[in-house]
């Protein structure tokens, strides 16, 4: 899922929410998106692969840019 799609689906109410999740294939991080009816969706760039994040502050901010807000982080191990 693109920003774009990212943003419009929290607006409409799609969204339930949003993790932080190590990528399986490279050191960095992808955000998996969650639906309210089961769905899931993983951010991508705009040519459709998976974007990965190289740091959390950086996943953050896109999150934040989706949503407007943070309001916690959970860490599960």
């Amino acid at each position: 899922m693109n920003i774009k799609k990212a943003r419009e689906y929290f607006e409409l109410g799609v969204i339930q929410s949003l993790e932080a999740l190590r990528s399986p294939m490279s050191s960095g991080w992808l955000i998996q998106i969650n639906g309210r009816e089961g769905q899931s969706w993983v951010m991508q760039t705009a040519l459709g692969s998976d974007k990965i994040y190289a740091s959390l502050d950086t996943l953050m901010g896109e999150i934040e840019g989706i949503t407007g807000r943070v309001t916690g982080f959970t860490v599960r191990i």
